[in-house]
């Protein structure tokens, strides 16, 4: 899954900036897939075995950034696919 470098630095500055935050575990990705292929034919091809527990989006990122948009309020700003 893809992180652009600026998208990140936002990660870095919200935890910096959250009061209480602890020891806390986020995956650092964005909100998108990086191939060209669309995610359930990517996960299909090269995690054959992994069993998809869910509809998901054409491109979205196979990783979860959920705990980072709830717990943070993060939010993407850089999509390497219109840059």
């Amino acid at each position: 899954t893809y992180m652009d470098a600026r998208d990140l630095g936002q990660i870095v500055d919200l935890c910096v900036e959250k009061d209480g935050l602890g020891f806390q575990i986020f995956n650092a990705v964005n909100d998108n897939i990086v191939s060209e292929l669309p995610t359930a034919e990517f996960l299909k091809k090269h995690a054959p075995g992994v069993p998809v527990t869910r509809a998901m989006d054409a491109f979205e990122g196979p990783i979860s950034n959920k705990k980072l948009r709830d717990v943070l309020g993060f939010r993407q700003e850089h999509d390497w696919r219109t840059q």
